[in-house]
């Protein structure tokens, strides 16, 4: 089953993309698109599960991208150091 979902959610994925880009190339701002994109998909992820646990959902998020990050600058860094030596 957990295959099916993989399956799903990259269909889904997909799809959502080609609506994205399908809207940014008839004029619509980027920004705007994606925002709406993930307002909506937090709208619905609320209504499904409340606002508790999306909002320690978030938090999960927004600490694995400030991680994310984080080990970029740090990649960045070291790659500095050695094209210096």
């Amino acid at each position: 089953m957990s295959n099916d979902i993989s399956e799903i959610r990259e269909q889904l994925s997909d799809q959502w993309q080609k609506v994205a880009i399908d809207l940014i190339r008839k004029g619509l701002p980027a920004d705007t698109v994606f925002e709406t994109l993930l307002t909506v998909g937090l709208a619905g992820q609320v209504e499904l599960h409340g606002k508790h646990f999306m909002a320690g959902k978030l938090v999960a998020i927004a600490e694995q991208l400030s991680e994310q990050v984080r080990r970029e600058k740090e990649a960045l860094q070291e790659a500095s150091k050695a094209t210096k030596n």
